[in-house]
């Protein structure tokens, strides 16, 4: 009985340690939950909502001076839907807004194409 328990602790430690070696290391997962993005990297520089309950969270990229100047500033944009991590990329400042959207726009409904053209008079659109 007490081989068995303590096997399960140190099982259960390892486990810590090992998920939090990954988070030491900066590495997101997707899935992970938004408390546990920021603990890993902080607070945001930036807050962005968006529609289908999705989040963005922006931070600096961390890219060198001389890059950001030959490639142009990029911005590091995680998104969350339903406090779960779906999206982690890079863009530029402008594309923020386009990018939460577009990411948001995987959870929208279909489209309906050609429903009222029948209810008219003559089948016409």
């Amino acid at each position: 009985m007490r081989w068995g328990l303590a096997a399960a602790i140190v099982a259960q430690v390892l486990g810590v340690l090992w998920g939090a070696g990954l988070a030491q290391a900066g590495e997101l997962v997707i899935g992970m939950s938004q408390r546990d993005v920021v603990m890993v990297l902080g607070p945001p520089i930036g807050t962005h909502l968006e529609r289908n309950a999705v989040v963005c969270l922006t931070y600096e990229a961390g890219s060198w001076a001389r890059w950001a100047r030959v490639f142009g500033e990029r911005i590091r944009v995680i998104a969350f839907q339903e406090g779960r991590l779906v999206d982690d990329t890079r863009v530029r400042p402008v594309d923020i807004r386009f990018h939460c959207s577009h990411v948001a726009g995987r959870w929208d409904p279909p489209m309906r194409v050609h429903d009222l053209c029948p209810a008219r008079p003559g089948g016409r659109c």
